[in-house]
């Protein structure tokens, strides 16, 4: 198979874009406690019933034919005619008997009549929290192929330092106790995350990753000798367009280096020890070239691929790997910058890019936006978290109002559908408390900088498996490159398409409260097939310890 047709998988991690982010002031949370009224009979005047306490009801002269007042003498209003009970009447405490003209008052009146009601003990109609944790649905993992690294437990890895005869290591470079601080570091080490302290906290603990570091390794040819070898998988003649090289004169140089590599090491490692999942193959190998990273250039980027070979080592096998440049290392203002080994660490589980690889076609600019699968900064997305079996959703498919808290506290997530057929691998809404804190607390000009409710439209359908046609090779039925529609979507609060513009995200794209989605924000929402979403979601009510979402379906 020649490389290029696999190229579309290279990762080109930063996407050199930058948007002012939109700060908005944080509103503030209102809410509404019922006032109860008690009506003596020496109080029963319409002057005692403000507008502010019953803002639905007139009081008319109604005439009181079931209730009894008491024997005392009403002062304002002369009884009728029939003899008064010893009961007191109540505004919230209706008689047993069916009134004749008025329906029993709710305690909190809405602007929108929900047409799914859950009554409660007492006469009033009000919403209850009808989600639900969802069990034994397959996960990313269990769809693919195959997977480098499994999503939890405690996974070694390895790390090969490599330089090259014609550009050996330098004292400027990274040295092998910054690789190791890149991936073992405790977070009070280094200015973002290590490896390892971010997935621990992105997973929740999870996930422990710990990466043996050796090198540097000098390889056998030049850097030049690579790069020209490299060159001939895309060599074509200029007058017929076929390929200069047929299959026997073409290598593939990393997969040549990794072979080399494992084979000097060989008596110095056990390789079987990388094989968490016993799945036959050394579970992740990361190698760190001296060669300055050229986004022209091929072979001098970042990326995840594949061992070309069927080599054994020790029983397993090599099979997912990572390539990257130290100069990633060196980037930005940081005192080690690991962000490029933690976007692609993401690919080492199986997870797909979320920005836009191809400008050619109208579809899906913009990517996700922002988040580790996209932009190298911040949290992974909840969908993503979702997949890798970090966290279990609350599902929702009927009218429920359900309380959430922070996501970084403890991964809460709502997915929200007209129906549950039992997989994440389907159409549906994913709701979560957002705060810019933690793994969100870095790179303010890319991601959210306030509290909000952040809301994604996720199509994760898999039923068309991989598709040769797209630019973009995919597990998935949609893409965030070239498909019609997004794999993963941020729904705009402020609906101004800033993503699809710019490529980044801005504050006013969080909901707030009073803030509908269906309703003031996207009236008439459809899904990808075109039919009306049935449902609204309305962000009710905001704290700093939890927000409550009403789900209204329709």
């Amino acid at each position: 198979m020649r490389k290029i047709s696999l190229l579309f998988i290279l990762i080109i991690t930063f996407m050199l874009a930058s948007c002012d982010g939109f700060d908005s002031s944080t509103e503030e949370n209102i809410s509404f406690e019922p006032t109860t009224v008690e009506l003596t009979t020496e109080e029963l005047t319409t002057e005692e019933l403000t507008t502010e306490e019953l803002t639905t009801v007139e009081l008319t002269t109604v005439e009181l034919t079931t209730v009894e007042l008491t024997t005392e003498e009403p002062t304002t209003e002369e009884p009728t005619t029939e003899e008064p009970t010893t009961e007191e009447p109540t505004i919230e405490e209706p008689t047993t008997e069916e009134p004749t003209t008025e329906e029993p008052i709710t305690e909190e009146p809405t602007t929108e009549e929900p047409t799914t009601e859950y009554p409660t003990t007492d006469v009033e109609t009000t919403f209850v929290d009808q989600s639900f944790m969802p069990t034994n649905y397959s996960l990313l993992q269990d769809e693919l192929d195959s997977y480098g690294l499994p999503s939890m437990g405690d996974v070694n890895v390895l790390v090969f330092a490599i330089d090259f005869p014609d550009m050996p290591y330098q004292p400027s470079n990274p040295s092998i106790q910054d690789i190791e601080l890149a991936f073992n570091g405790e977070s009070s080490e280094i200015d973002f995350e290590s490896v390892s302290s971010y997935y621990q906290k992105s997973s929740f603990n999870q996930l422990n990753i710990k990466a043996d570091v050796f090198g540097y390794y000098t390889t056998s040819q030049n850097s030049t000798y690579y790069k020209v070898e490299n060159d001939k998988f895309y060599e074509t003649n200029p007058n017929t367009g076929e390929y200069v090289y047929g299959d026997d004169e073409i290598t593939y140089v990393e997969s040549d280096i990794i072979y080399e590599l494992l084979t000097y090491y060989d008596n110095q490692i056990d390789y079987s020890q990388y094989d968490a999942n016993q799945d036959g193959f050394i579970d992740g190998i990361y190698i760190v070239y001296n060669h300055p990273s050229d986004a022209e250039t091929d072979l001098w980027w970042a990326y995840q691929y594949y061992y070309a070979y069927e080599d054994n080592f020790d029983g397993v096998s090599p099979n997912y790997f990572m390539w990257a440049s130290n100069d990633f290392l060196q980037e930005g203002n940081d005192n080690i910058n690991a962000r490029t080994f933690i976007h692609e660490t993401g690919h080492m589980f199986g997870l797909d890019d979320y920005y836009d690889y191809s400008f050619e076609d109208s579809h899906n600019n913009g990517g996700l936006g922002t988040y580790m699968m996209d932009y190298n900064i911040g949290d992974h997305d909840p969908f993503s978290k979702i997949l890798l079996g970090w966290i279990t959703p609350k599902v929702i498919d009927s009218s429920s109002l359900t309380t959430i808290t922070p996501h970084l506290d403890n991964g809460d997530v709502l997915l929200v559908t007209n129906h549950w057929n039992g997989s994440i691998f389907d159409e549906y809404f994913l709701i979560t408390y957002y705060t810019p804190e933690g793994l969100n607390s870095h790179d303010p000009d890319y991601i959210f900088t306030e509290t909000g409710i952040n809301i994604f439209h996720v199509a994760a359908q898999i039923d068309q498996g991989y598709n040769g046609d797209l630019v973009y090779y995919s597990i998935f039925n949609n893409n965030n490159t070239d498909s019609l529609y997004k794999l993963i979507n941020i729904v705009e609060a402020d609906m101004n398409e800033s993503i699809e513009d710019y490529s980044l995200v801005e504050n006013s794209d969080l909901f707030q409260v009073g803030d509908i989605l269906n309703g003031n924000v996207y009236p008439n929402y459809k899904w990808y097939n075109g039919s009306q979403v049935n449902f609204t979601i309305s962000i009710e009510f905001i704290d700093q310890e939890s927000a409550n979402i009403k789900i209204t379906f329709k």
